[in-house]
C-alpha cells in the first residue's frame, strides 16, 4: 500500500479508537426495593413539605400532597403525578387536578431530578439511578394514599411510568401517558449517550457547562426550568435508552392509555418521536380492550395537560376518565 493510503488510514483508526474507548457514564442500576414512607397519612403530607421546605425551589413547583376530602383519608383511587424533563407540576397542570377530582382521588404530584429548582441549581446531581429512585417513592406514597394507583405522566415522567408498570405490575393501576419519551425527536440526540456524550453537550449550543432554553409563553418561566447543567441532558439519554427497550415494554400488563398531539405530518408533537408509539404499545402484555393509544389534534403541543401550552386541556381528561372508568 503506498505511503499516501496508510497514513490517512491509521489516522482513522486512531481516531475511531479514540472515540469508542472515550468516557462514558456506566450503565445504571435500576434497584427494584420500594422505599418506606410514614403510614399516617398527615406525616406523609408533612414530611414531603418538611422536605420541599429545604430546598431553593421556585414558587409553585413543590412537590406536594393533595387531599380530596379537607381530612386525610385514603382513597380509592390514588394518581401519581411524574412531570417531564425541564417540566414541573406546571407543565400538566390544571389536567393532573382535574383527573384527581374526576376520580375523587388524593394525589401526590412529583418534583423529581432535581427539577424546578432556582438557577444556577436546577438538575444538579440529576441522573437516572436518582430519577428513579424518586420515582419509586412517587410509587410508595401513591400506595400509600389510594387503593388503586394510576400514574399520570408527561414526557419523560412517561418514561419513569412506563419502567414503574414493568417493574411493579402488582402496585400499578393503570398508566395515563401524556406524550411519553420513548424516543427523543432531537436529532442526534442518540450522541449524548455514546462515549464523550458529556464533552459533546457542553460543546453544542451551551457555555459555561450551562444550557439556557427560553419560553415565549407567558408563565412558563415559572414551571419549566430555563437554565440547566447540560450533564443532565446526557443523564436524560441514558435514562430513556436502558429504559424504552422491548424488554421493558413486555413486562407492562396494567391497562395503558397514551394521549398524544398529531394531526398531520407537519403538524405534530415537536419534542418526542411519536411514530414508536404503535409498536411499543403492541408490544405490552396488556389486555387488548385496555390497551389504548390515541392522537388528539386539539391540544397543539407536547404539553396536553398544561394551560400554558395547550390548546386544549380538557379533552386530554375527559379521555383519561373515559379510559380509566371503562375499567370498573
Amino acid at each position: 500500500m503506498k505511503k499516501r493510503y496508510w497514513i490517512p488510514g491509521a489516522v482513522v483508526v486512531v481516531l475511531a479508537i479514540t472515540y469508542f474507548t472515550g468516557p462514558k457514564l456506566p450503565e445504571p442500576v435500576y434497584d427494584t426495593a420500594l422505599p418506606r414512607v410514614p403510614g399516617n397519612l398527615a406525616e406523609i403530607a408533612q414530611l414531603v413539605s418538611e422536605r420541599e421546605a429545604g430546598q431553593p425551589i421556585r414558587e409553585g413547583n413543590n412537590a406536594h400532597v393533595r387531599f380530596h376530602d379537607s381530612v386525610p383519608s385514603k382513597t380509592e383511587y390514588a394518581v401519581i403525578y411524574l412531570h417531564g424533563f425541564g417540566g414541573s407540576f406546571g407543565d400538566a397542570y390544571p389536567a393532573n387536578y382535574h383527573l384527581a377530582d374526576g376520580l375523587e382521588a388524593n394525589i401526590y404530584v412529583a418534583r423529581w431530578g432535581a427539577h424546578g429548582l432556582e438557577p444556577p441549581h436546577s438538575m444538579v446531581g440529576f441522573t437516572a439511578e436518582s430519577a428513579w429512585a424518586e420515582a419509586k417513592e412517587a410509587l410508595t406514597i401513591g400506595k400509600a394514599i389510594g387503593e388503586k394507583v394510576v400514574i399520570l405522566s408527561t414526557s419523560t415522567g412517561g418514561t419513569l411510568a412506563l419502567k414503574l408498570a414493568a417493574e411493579f405490575p402488582q402496585d400499578v393501576h393503570a398508566l395515563v401517558n401524556f406524550s411519553p419519551n420513548v424516543k427523543d425527536d432531537m436529532p442526534g440526540a442518540w450522541l449524548l449517550g455514546t462515549p464523550w456524550g458529556a464533552e459533546i453537550a457542553a460543546l453544542v449550543g451551551m457555555t459555561d457547562g450551562l444550557r439556557e432554553v427560553s419560553y415565549e409563553e407567558p408563565g412558563a418561566n415559572q414551571y419549566f426550568d430555563t437554565l440547566f447543567t447540560t450533564t443532565a441532558l446526557v443523564h436524560l439519554q441514558t435514562l430513556v435508552a436502558s429504559t424504552m427497550t422491548e424488554a421493558t415494554f413486555q413486562k407492562i400488563t396494567c391497562p395503558v392509555l397514551t394521549l398524544y398531539y398529531y394531526e398531520d405530518r407537519l403538524n405534530e408533537d415537536e419534542r418526542v418521536e411519536v411514530d414508536v408509539y404503535p409498536k411499543m404499545h403492541a408490544t405490552f402484555a396488556t389486555a387488548k380492550a385496555e390497551n389504548v393509544l390515541k392522537a388528539l389534534p386539539t391540544p397543539k403541543t407536547h404539553f396536553l395537560g398544561s394551560e400554558i401550552m395547550s390548546g386544549d386541556t380538557e379533552t386530554p381528561v375527559r379521555e383519561a376518565l373515559r379510559f380509566l372508568r371503562g375499567l370498573e
